[in-house]
């Protein structure tokens, strides 16, 4: 009888670590692709301002972008804050990084 307690309250423990192992790994994931999907749009729209040549500089600010119409406010999926318009896109051999201050 105890034995069987014992190999069920490990089963029961084992079971609770994979669980909320999975659940972190599932929320991290989570929450990696939906910055990265974010940082995409910024950088696209620093791309397409660069094609249309209105963009000279290898630093774009969220500013100017927004100003010139390729981007409308963004929010940081994570915080729910919108961006400063200080936060910029770096251009350094055709790499585009958003860069957020």
């Amino acid at each position: 009888m105890k034995k069987r307690y014992i190999i069920c309250i490990t089963i029961v423990i084992s079971g609770l670590l994979i669980t909320a192992a999975t659940f972190f790994k599932v929320t991290k994931n989570h929450t990696d692709r939906v910055i990265l999907v974010t940082e995409k749009r910024i950088t696209e729209a620093a791309k397409e301002c660069v094609w249309n040549e209105d963009c000279k500089e290898n630093k774009i600010t969220l500013g100017y972008l927004i100003q010139k119409g390729y981007l409308k406010e963004e929010v940081n999926p994570i915080t729910k804050m919108y961006y400063t318009h200080e936060s910029y896109v770096l251009k350094e051999n055709e790499q585009y990084t958003f860069h957020e201050v």
